[in-house]
């Protein structure tokens, strides 16, 4: 049996090196070429028909390593935010605050039915990533979501999929995703989330199929455990322990009721004043401080809680950094512009429909190798646009096969960091978590033709 955990088990970091080693390789053979750019309010945005010759620039043995500390460099603002947010977590979990409401949940189930609890739980994850546009900031969350679903009877898969699932499947169809959708539609000039009408319609369907898959395979292993999928993996070590005598008090009601209003404020500073990662972060440490006082913590215990929290959110954190390396070496190796040209070359002739769902499919595996929906768009809609003018085709729909090209396999790319350590954190092997995905993908790829075909019917507009 422990031969068998070791052969489906992965090292996400070893997987996203690979990665970097292999672009290395290929950018000694890609044929060069580049955009030139110009800088459009604020973004270096690439002009259409400019693609030439370039000489090649193979990354050394040097810029290889030399990648990992850029990457590192390059997402030092989102990797320290999520440590933030896993030093806050820890003070809730040494208040006992997040105890003790795990444990309300438990008691609320013998009220009422878990699978409520489930949909409940997900439904806030999936307004979190569809209206927020969050993902990787609810890193240090999904460890309390996972016990949750364990200490419910589920597996961790069930955990991860109603929270970190929840949140990349409603970021990649969000109608006011300001990483995909605000940044395509400043680089198509259209008005900032226009035509989010639709885009809120995907948002529900997707959101009703994907509930509708996790609750079948919870309810599927709550009667019959030995249906899941994680049951030769152990998970034990995943179960937040939960003392005896812990119970809701005033205090931790309280303190609960903080943690949800830091969600609420900063959700009204993003929306109100276009905050960032750093005044997230503050708000958070604001509502720490604040709930380490009324539990009465001393300076020094809070301390050492941020501390022990930040530590365990460094390996999420790090693959970020890993993450955002692969991009550093396709950028050094000459490497965007050829695939972004060679892709988009091979829409030139089609039908107007046909032309959007090459779109949409040439962004679906650009998005294997541009994991960032915000530098996705900047490489991509320069060239989109121009050619959806040339097609007939709205601008509009040119966002739209954009975002649901980079969003929804999101879900399915091994390239994606965020992906990997969500699996990481509940011990999802990615054979199994492709088991489990797939048919869901499927779907939601033929989910998406039909809404491409909707959008070049009517003609989606404004323009």
């Amino acid at each position: 049996m422990g031969k068998k955990k070791d052969g489906v088990n992965f090292n996400p970091y070893l997987v996203l090196l690979v990665i970097v080693l292999l672009c290395t390789i290929v950018s000694y053979f890609v044929a060069p070429g580049a955009y030139d750019r110009e800088k459009i309010n604020g973004l270096n945005v690439v002009i259409a028909d400019s693609y030439h010759p370039v000489p090649r620039t193979p990354v050394s043995f040097l810029e290889m390593y030399r990648s990992i500390p850029k990457g590192l460099e390059g997402a030092a603002t989102m990797m320290f935010v999520v440590m933030i947010i896993g030093g806050v977590v820890e003070v809730y979990n040494r208040t006992g605050a997040i105890g003790a409401g795990i444990k309300s949940l438990l008691q609320l189930s013998r009220k009422i039915s878990s699978q409520w609890i489930l949909a409940v739980v997900m439904g806030v994850f999936c307004v979190i990533g569809g209206i927020l546009g969050w993902s990787e900031q609810i890193i240090p969350f999904v460890p309390i979501i996972i016990s949750l679903a364990l200490a419910l009877g589920y597996d961790s898969l069930v955990g991860m999929a109603i929270s970190g699932f929840a949140c990349l499947i409603s970021f990649a169809v969000g109608p006011f995703n300001v990483y995909t959708v605000g940044t395509a539609d400043v680089i198509a000039k259209l008005p900032m989330f226009s035509g989010w009408e639709l885009r809120l319609a995907v948002l529900v369907i997707v959101m009703a199929l994907s509930m509708f898959w996790v609750l079948r395979y919870a309810a599927k292993i709550k009667k019959d455990p030995s249906k899941s999928l994680m049951k030769d993996i152990d998970q034990t070590e995943l179960k937040i322990s939960i003392p005896e005598d812990v119970h809701m008090d005033g205090i931790k009601t309280a303190s609960l009721l903080i943690m949800a209003a830091c969600f609420a404020f900063t959700i009204f500073g993003l929306l109100t004043y276009k905050w960032s990662f750093n005044e997230m972060g503050a708000i958070f440490l604001i509502g720490a401080t604040a709930v380490g006082i009324i539990n009465r913590m001393s300076p020094t215990d809070m301390t050492n809680a941020m501390v022990k929290g930040a530590q365990d959110a460094f390996p999420g954190a790090l693959i970020i950094g890993l993450a955002r390396s692969i991009q550093v070496v396709m950028a050094d190796g000459g490497l965007v512009d050829p695939l972004v040209h060679g892709l988009s070359s091979l829409m030139g002739t089609a039908s107007t429909y046909s032309s959007a769902v090459g779109m949409f499919i040439v962004n679906l595996f650009i998005n294997a190798l541009i994991p960032s929906g915000s530098g996705q768009a900047m490489a991509v809609m320069p060239i989109m646009i121009p050619l959806a003018d040339m097609l007939h085709i709205t601008r509009q729909t040119a966002v739209l096969a954009f975002q649901f090209g980079d969003g929804i396999s999101n879900t399915f790319w091994f390239t994606n960091g965020t992906l990997l350590i969500y699996c990481g954190l509940a011990k999802v092997p990615l054979k199994i978590w492709y088991k489990f995905i797939i048919p869901l993908q499927v779907v939601f790829f033929l989910l998406q033709l039909v809404f491409l075909y909707i959008a070049v019917t009517m003609n989606y507009g404004p323009f």
